[in-house]
């Protein structure tokens, strides 16, 4: 299962003006559990700071937050990827397109190694959308491309069965199968290309977007039932497909908070959100009215929401 946390002046500056308008980088989201039901999510390093750090920061099952992992470059991305076993990684990006820096680290709650992709993969590897299966072989969109790569292995295509656009989204069920976010749509990976679930996950004009360009589903994660859940940043929702095709909102998010990580564990969903507050968007550092900052909210078996982590702002 996939589920992508990273953050970044970079995604302003190269995506929202890129040839396509479509997002380079992730911008402060993601969010995965382990198998002991630690957390995992990604921001900056300090949460409230003129640069742009990306860190792992982990919630700790008392708890507890503390930083784990800091990129070396600012801006940068850290984008986080488990495993349906929930074997974590963290994929670094640094830098400015197309000279981008990659680094893969291991982590667990109280080790993190570094996976260098020169000695175990490929150099092939591209950080645009990735997911790890249970037998470490990952996989990895390059726009729209699907590839997978084994360790000490070269990157082999794989066959869609149709023209994509761009891959947005890549995770990987219990039983194995990949579920792809492209162009709009859901689909399912079958053996004869792709099988589509859902179609016009995203509204044309979303009533609650946060500031222009921010249309974007920033995260999934898939059940054991084969429901697929979507962190949709643009409209403030967190959406539902059902192996049927049909789509709901699980979760809503009131302004300025704006869904950008979801996983579930344990049959209760977790949510991360972000707010850049109510100012213009290219002035999100470095504001004095509202400061970039997360909160984690839980969707419980009975349908309670609470929240299990905020970052408070100093008076």
């Amino acid at each position: 299962m996939r589920l992508i946390l990273s953050l970044l002046v970079l995604t302003f500056t190269f995506g929202f003006f890129g040839s396509n308008s479509v997002l380079e980088a992730h911008p402060w989201g993601g969010l995965v559990i382990d198998s002991d039901g630690n957390v995992y999510f990604t921001f900056t390093c300090p949460i409230v700071d003129d640069h742009h750090y990306a860190c792992v920061w982990m919630i700790d099952q008392d708890g507890n937050t503390q930083q784990i992992l800091n990129s070396r470059y600012s801006p940068s991305d850290i984008i986080l990827s488990r495993s349906p076993s929930r074997y974590v990684l963290a994929a670094e990006r640094s830098g400015q397109s197309p000279s981008y820096r990659n680094m893969l680290w291991e982590i667990h709650s109280d080790s993190i190694s570094q996976v260098n992709p020169a000695k175990n993969y490929s150099n092939a590897f591209h950080i645009q959308a990735y997911a790890i299966a249970n037998d470490s072989t990952l996989y990895f969109a390059r726009d729209g491309q699907l590839f997978s790569l084994q360790k000490n292995s070269t990157a082999s295509e794989i066959d869609l069965g149709r023209t994509i656009n761009r891959i947005d989204l890549v995770s990987i069920d219990g039983d194995g199968t990949l579920y792809l976010v492209a162009d709009n749509a859901l689909y399912k990976k079958s053996e004869t290309g792709l099988k589509l679930i859902a179609n016009s996950l995203k509204d044309n004009d979303p009533e609650n977007i946060p500031f222009r360009g921010a249309n974007i589903l920033f995260d999934m994660c898939i059940d054991d039932s084969g429901n697929v859940y979507l962190a949709y940043y643009g409209n403030r929702r967190v959406l539902k497909v059902s192996p049927s095709g049909d789509v709901s909102t699980l979760l809503k998010s009131e302004g300025p908070w704006s869904p950008s990580g979801v996983d579930i564990y344990q049959g209760e969903l977790y949510v991360l959100e972000s707010t850049i507050g109510d100012g213009a968007w290219w002035k999100f550092w470095n504001r004095d009215d509202n400061e970039l900052i997360p909160r984690i909210r839980k969707l419980g078996k009975n349908g309670t929401i609470s929240t299990i982590y905020e970052y408070q702002l100093e008076d």
